[in-house]
């Protein structure tokens, strides 16, 4: 009896739903819409970063990064860093040297045209290897600017210490520059190679290259 009683109080409960909506001039269904369209009204809204960085897919036909990959341990996110940056030494070591050589240009040709020149492809190079690094992009992006720095630092030392020290520069001064423009350049680079990613993941969606041409014929 308990439970026809409450179907049958159920079944009331639906027919002055039903009712009041007929009395206002509305479908049943109307009242459901407008639940749903309430939720989405009270869903919080995206953050400034993701409004400037929508989620991105996976890369379309790319394996998962860590296959292979069996640590399970207290430091997984720091071991499975160190493991995916030998995998793919183009993005890491390649667009290091890349960025050295054109970081040190940019003191060797300053304010001239290759040096201008020099300064994009020092930033393009980790914006790179994140898009080359698609494992990890932004772990790639700070590897090249470590390695490309541990390049770049002796050459600063040679070339510029001894005009530091021709004006009355201490050595302290010198490894403060390196230590504070290091630190900049690293993340730097895990920005650049973060963005490098994301560039590459969004290209890859297919809804946005179908989306494309129909923008065009609009």
């Amino acid at each position: 009896m308990s439970k026809r009683s409450n179907r049958d109080t159920a079944a009331r409960a639906e027919a002055r739903r039903r009712a009041r909506l007929a009395a206002q001039g509305r479908a049943p269904d109307d009242d459901q819409e407008t639940d749903d369209a309430a939720t989405a009204a009270r869903a919080p809204l995206p953050g400034l970063l993701q409004r400037i960085f929508p989620p991105a897919p996976p890369i379309p036909g790319k394996p998962d990064p860590l296959a292979g990959f069996h640590y399970a341990g207290r430091w997984r996110a720091l071991v499975s860093s160190l493991w995916l940056i030998p995998r793919n030494p183009i993005a890491g070591a390649g667009m290091g040297v890349v960025w050295a050589a054109a970081w040190i240009s940019t003191y060797l040709y300053g304010q001239t045209l290759p040096g201008t020149i020099a300064s994009f492809v020092s930033f393009g190079s980790l914006v790179a290897a994140g898009w080359i690094g698609w494992q990890r992009p932004w772990l790639y992006g700070l590897t090249a600017s470590v390695i490309g720095y541990a390049i770049f630092s002796p050459f600063f030392v040679l070339y510029v210490g001894p005009q530091v020290a021709s004006q009355g520069g201490s050595t302290s001064a010198i490894a403060e520059f390196l230590a504070v423009n290091g630190t900049m350049q690293a993340v730097i680079g895990s920005l650049a190679g973060f963005y490098g990613g994301y560039l590459r993941r969004r290209m890859a969606d297919p809804t946005l290259r179908r989306a494309t041409p129909q923008s065009r014929r609009r």
